[in-house]
């Protein structure tokens, strides 16, 4: 393994609604890092979309990734690293959930949450055993309007009977964060946007589809569902036992807050200025989403920076990537910033699948087309 020490910096977090942090912490970190690869057993792994298809389970220590090549969920021992056994998926009948799948949650107990075509919950044996359908509530009770489209729903195990989605509006240009009560069939919505940012992120035709939106997560760790953008640090923390939503900001030595979008371009007529103005934002930053340490009691959230080349990649928008600069940002469990590290060891940007496994931050890495990970230990 290699070792590295980094000081924490000084840094001052402020919390909207009135709370906020007047004690700055400076700590030490030490991390260190190595490699590991999964024996597949011959079984094809699917690796796409940076592995974000998957989710890591607390409670058996599993890994559950959708598999599209044969429509199914493989199971992943990380402790022995390599492939245990896939469970199909139906697509038709009283338990299919369709053919795409967008989201994977694990909830413990052998039950998984999808998000795809069917939204609902199943065991490990296929069998839907809850279907969570946002269009039978009435507008009366807060229902979805035309205007809304639902995308990356959520479930958290350890919240009863409410589902969680984004809703964008096309129209207005805006996002919102919705709660469905599935005890008494009321759709709730929450404030994330309050100075319309995420309008200000769109590259191309704000009067229709002709657009690129900007990527905001909706995660779920512990008893908190967080929101937060990859064009801006601050995030949102809704608490189910206080039905609270908290915005969450900070200063960083390392990246700035929020991405400065280049005006200069045709976005609605010229892809290519559309493309250069997308290539300015990722190269001054783009965010991540925070994941949580039980063992350490503390968040770790991945930020970076890309350096794009002049070629163009075969069946990609963007250039090729010269370099990429990771950072990464720990939290105390009332989400106060302790410090930050760059890591030069991971090559790859804030997007690609990272979660936490017995106090180590594990960041996928695609290793000659096998499921590999990063493994940072890190210490004060």
């Amino acid at each position: 393994m290699l070792n590295k020490n980094f000081f924490g910096l000084l840094l001052i977090v402020s919390v909207s609604c009135g709370k906020s942090v007047d004690n700055a912490t400076v700590e030490t970190f030490k991390y260190s890092v190595d490699t590991v690869s999964v024996d597949s057993k011959g079984h094809l792994l699917y690796l796409d979309y940076n592995l974000r298809k998957s989710d890591y389970c607390q409670q058996d220590e599993f890994l559950y990734s959708y598999n599209g090549f044969d429509h199914s969920i493989d199971k992943i021992d990380l402790d022995r690293l390599e492939f245990v056994e896939k469970f199909p998926l139906q697509v038709e009948g009283p338990d299919g959930l369709g053919s795409r799948i967008y989201t994977v949650k694990s909830l413990g107990n052998g039950k998984l949450f999808f998000e795809g075509e069917i939204t609902g919950i199943i065991t490990l044996d296929s069998t839907l055993v809850e279907k969570i359908d946002w269009n039978k509530i009435s507008r009366l009770n807060g229902g979805i309007t035309d205007e809304d489209y639902l995308q990356q729903h959520v479930v958290n195990p350890y919240v009863d009977n409410k589902a969680f989605a984004l809703a964008i509006d096309h129209s207005a240009n805006r996002v919102s964060l919705k709660k469905l009560n599935t005890t008494d069939n009321m759709i709730s919505t929450y404030e994330i946007d309050p100075n319309g940012n995420y309008k200000k992120y769109i590259l191309g035709d704000l009067t229709n589809f002709n657009k690129w939106d900007p990527r905001v997560f909706l995660t779920s760790q512990q008893e908190k569902i967080i929101v937060s953008h990859e064009f801006s640090n601050d995030f949102y923390v809704y608490s189910s036992g206080s039905d609270h939503l908290e915005q969450i900001s900070y200063s960083s030595n390392y990246t700035p807050s929020r991405v400065t979008i280049t005006t200069e371009g045709d976005f609605i007529n010229s892809t290519d200025d559309r493309i250069n103005a997308l290539q300015s934002y990722l190269e001054q930053v783009s965010f991540g989403i925070l994941t949580w340490d039980s063992q350490n009691k503390r968040y770790y959230r991945l930020s970076s920076s890309s350096k794009f080349g002049e070629e163009k990649r075969e069946n990609r928008i963007l250039h090729e990537t010269i370099s990429v600069k990771v950072f990464l940002s720990v939290f105390d469990e009332h989400f106060s910033l302790i410090g930050e590290i760059p890591i030069p060891e991971l090559r790859n940007g804030s997007s690609v699948k990272y979660f936490v496994k017995d106090g180590m931050l594990w960041v996928f890495e695609n290793i000659d087309d096998e499921m590999g990970f990063i493994r940072l230990a890190i210490s004060q």
